[in-house]
């Protein structure tokens, strides 16, 4: 017997079980726990049980599914969603919840609907907005990533279009070797690099990026003061841990243009990376539009690697 209801606080084992199978599946098994499921998820000062639906079978959870309304809350920040549009940040299932996944995405849509958003987006993307980012493997999130052959094809049969594709971008820290040139050289001599703390002012920003410390980092000219790029860096918070500590996010949203690094903005995400080994954070990762062909060649010009790709799902209803 299939039942669809609201997320009881009973569930979080099986969540955590569910999507622990489900990304198994796709030979990614996430090294995560209830609790880490709990912080991600749960503990969000947004989180509405309304939102997560459980799918059981016989009384056991086989499937659960997480949406989100990131733009009723007026919070501002790039590519935020309109008060119209729900993200479908998670939906996993079991070996056994494929008998129940479809009606489970059914009931998440009727519920949308009676929520009166028109808009559908499916899969966390650079997710500054769910509190998924950093949640193994979602990462910094590219969409639904093209492993998760299942949900892919769950949404497919259920009228959702892929729209951008996205890859992930990997670099590893110990050992690293930035690239050496004229230009660099010229770049170590005469300028400096500047770190701050930023500290979200926002509601829902601050809430989903609670369990991250997000450093702002600029390159200055030693000459005459000049700023000569900027770069962020998210970094797990040790007491609220959802992202591993030896793990840092890339964030290339405050570049001087998208999709394409300048020379001093090369030159510090190349410091950056070299500098992290000494943090003991030994792995960095982005994510970048893949149609931004010029920043791909160019990060992997700094020794990234394209480790995977995803697509961001859409449906109008």
């Amino acid at each position: 017997m299939i039942e669809i209801r609201d997320f009881c606080n009973a569930d979080l084992p099986d969540l955590a079980r569910v999507w622990s199978d489900h990304w198994a599946a796709a030979q990614s098994r996430p090294p995560i726990s209830s609790t880490i499921i709990e912080r991600a998820i749960l503990s969000r000062a947004f989180f509405c049980r309304k939102e997560l639906l459980v799918a059981t079978i016989d009384g056991q959870v086989q499937a659960w599914c997480h949406f989100t309304r990131p733009g009723v809350h007026g919070d501002q920040w790039a590519d935020k969603p309109g008060a119209d549009v729900a993200v479908l940040s998670a939906i996993c299932f079991t070996q056994s919840g494929l008998g129940c996944c479809d009606e489970l995405l059914v009931a998440a849509e009727q519920r949308i609907r009676e929520e009166e958003c028109r808009t559908i987006l499916a899969g966390p993307l650079r997710d500054q907005q769910c509190g998924y980012v950093g949640l193994a493997p979602v990462g910094h999130g590219i969409g639904i990533p093209d492993i998760d052959v299942r949900a892919t094809s769950l949404l497919s049969r259920h009228g959702f279009s892929p729209q951008s594709s996205f890859q992930r971008m990997v670099v590893t820290t110990a050992p690293y070797r930035p690239p050496v040139n004229r230009e660099m050289m010229q770049f170590r001599r005469t300028t400096r690099a500047e770190r701050s703390a930023v500290v979200p002012q926002q509601g829902r920003y601050a809430s989903a990026m609670a369990h991250l410390d997000i450093e702002h980092h600029q390159l200055i000219n030693h000459r005459n003061g000049d700023r000569l790029a900027n770069a962020r860096l998210w970094l797990s918070d040790s007491e609220a841990q959802v992202m591993s500590c030896s793990e840092a996010i890339l964030d290339l949203s405050v570049i001087e243009t998208a999709g394409q690094l300048t020379p001093a903005e090369t030159f510090l995400v190349a410091a950056l990376i070299q500098s992290m080994a000494t943090r003991c954070v030994f792995r960095v990762e982005t994510s970048i539009n893949s149609e931004h062909t010029q920043l791909k060649e160019q990060l992997i010009s700094l020794n990234f690697d394209d480790t995977g790709r995803g697509q961001r799902w859409k449906k109008e209803l």
